[in-house]
């Protein structure tokens, strides 16, 4: 299996993680916690994290 491959499974599989309810309850600090609607979401943040890109945001 290529690099690019094993990237992409491994993505989805962070995505489905990260989006599952189950994964959301088990880690939630109390029933207020993760319930606000933001511009990026848990998701989204996380993968950028993983993703960092090298140049300034600007430019990308």
């Amino acid at each position: 299996m290529s690099i690019r491959n094993n990237l992409k499974d491994f993505f989805q599989e962070m995505n489905t993680l990260l989006t599952s309810n189950e994964f959301i309850e088990q880690h939630r600090a109390n029933n207020s916690a993760f319930s606000r609607t933001r511009k990026l979401s848990f998701t989204d943040i996380i993968h950028f994290l993983l993703t960092l890109p090298q140049k300034s945001l600007s430019v990308s």
